[in-house]
C-alpha cells in the first residue's frame, strides 16, 4: 500500500498538530522580512531553500485536516506579500517528495528547482546555483538529527546574506542519546563534530544534552554566524518536548525580526 494521496493525486505526509506552530513562525518571518527582500528583487535576487521539503502537503494526524507543507507555506506567503522569491530550491531524500513538491509549486506558477538526495549532497548542488550577492533564506526541517550533519550548515554559511531557520529534534536526542553516544562516528559526531572533546558522556542525560547543544551553537558561531538567543521549544499536546527552532543569521536586523515573531504560543522557551 502506497502513501496517502491528496485530491490532486499526489502523495501527502502525516504530521502532528505541532506543525501548524512551526509553519506559523515560518509564515510570519517571510512576511516581516518582505521589505528587505524587496530591495533585492530585480538585483541579485532573493531565494528560498528547503532541503527537507517532503511532498508539499500533509494531513494532520489528530484532525485529518490537509495543510500545505513548508515550501508552499513560505512561497505562497511571499506571493501574498507581493514580494515573491526570485529563486526556489527544494530537495528531499525521496524522489517522489521532490516531484510532488515541485509539481505543487508549479501549479501556483512558482518556478522552482528540485534536487533528490541527502541534504549534505543536495546543498552542494543548490550552492552552485546561488548568487553570492543575493539574499537567501533556508529552512532546514529534518525528521531527526542524523539528517542534518554540520556540513549542511557549513555550506550555506559560505553566503554572506544567508538566514537559516533550523528544526532540531529534541525528541530524537532524548530517546536515542545513549545509543548515539555508543556509536562511533554516529549522528552526534556528524551533527556537532568534536563534541566528545568538550562533553563528558558520563554526566546526567540532561547535562549531556545541554552541553552538546551549546557546542553545536559554538560551532555555528565559528562560522561567523549568530544563533538567536530566542531558541523556541515546541511541545506536543501531551507536553512532550518535540523540537527546537533555532534561527541563525549574520545580520542584526534579521535577528530582530525573529525576536518579534517567534513567540506564537505561551510555551516556554529553550529547554531540555
Amino acid at each position: 500500500m502506497g502513501p496517502p494521496l491528496d485530491s490532486d493525486g499526489l502523495p501527502i505526509s502525516e504530521v502532528g498538530e505541532w506543525a501548524l506552530e512551526k509553519h506559523d513562525r515560518l509564515r510570519r518571518y517571510v512576511d516581516i522580512s518582505r521589505a528587505v527582500r524587496r530591495k533585492f528583487i530585480g538585483r541579485a535576487g532573493a531565494t528560498y531553500i528547503d532541503l527537507y521539503c517532503g511532498p508539499g502537503r500533509s494531513v494532520l494526524r489528530e484532525t485529518k485536516q490537509i495543510i500545505d507543507g513548508s515550501p508552499l507555506v513560505a512561497t505562497l506567503k511571499a506571493v501574498e506579500c507581493k514580494v515573491p522569491f526570485t529563486g526556489v530550491f527544494v530537495g528531499d531524500s525521496e524522489q517522489a517528495n521532490v516531484d510532488a513538491t515541485s509539481s505543487r509549486l508549479s501549479a501556483h506558477s512558482i518556478g522552482n528547482r528540485g534536487y533528490h538526495g541527502a541534504a549534505e549532497e543536495t546543498v552542494k548542488q543548490v550552492a552552485r546555483k546561488l548568487d553570492s550577492y543575493a539574499l537567501h533564506f533556508a529552512f532546514l526541517d529534518p525528521f531527526n538529527l542524523d539528517d542534518i550533519p554540520f556540513v549542511v550548515i557549513e555550506e550555506l554559511s559560505k553566503f554572506q546574506r544567508m538566514d537559516i531557520l533550523i528544526h532540531v529534534s529534541v525528541q530524537d536526542l532524548q530517546r536515542n542519546l545513549r545509543r548515539y553516544i555508543d556509536k562511533a562516528d554516529g549522528p552526534l559526531d556528524r551533527v556537532a563534530p568534536g563534541w566528545r572533546n568538550v562533553v563528558d558522556p558520563r554526566e546526567r542525560d540532561d547535562v549531556v544534552r545541554t552541553r552538546f547543544l551549546n557546542h553545536w551553537l559554538d560551532l555555528i558561531r565559528r562560522l561567523d554566524m549568530a544563533p538567536s538567543q530566542g531558541i523556541e521549544l515546541v511541545s506536543g499536546t501531551a507536553g512532550q518536548r518535540l523540537y527546537w527552532l533555532v534561527f541563525v543569521s549574520r545580520h542584526d536586523l534579521a535577528g530582530e525580526f525573529w525576536d518579534k515573531i517567534r513567540n506564537v504560543t505561551p510555551q516556554g522557551r529553550f529547554g531540555f
